[in-house]
């Protein structure tokens, strides 16, 4: 399994990379400013975190 971490992962063109390389089976290291958001995209894919 490959790793990656994405920053700025909350909203936006991060959001997407973080879902669509977890999609991929990618294990997603996920930062963020906005932790509530960061709380409701690790709860769509299991590989995000």
């Amino acid at each position: 399994m490959k790793n990656i971490w994405i920053t700025g992962a909350s909203s936006g063109i991060g959001k997407a990379l973080a879902l669509r390389f977890a999609q991929e089976g990618w294990q997603v290291a996920a930062s963020a400013r906005r932790e509530n958001l960061l709380n409701e995209i690790s709860k769509l894919n299991k590989n995000i975190s």
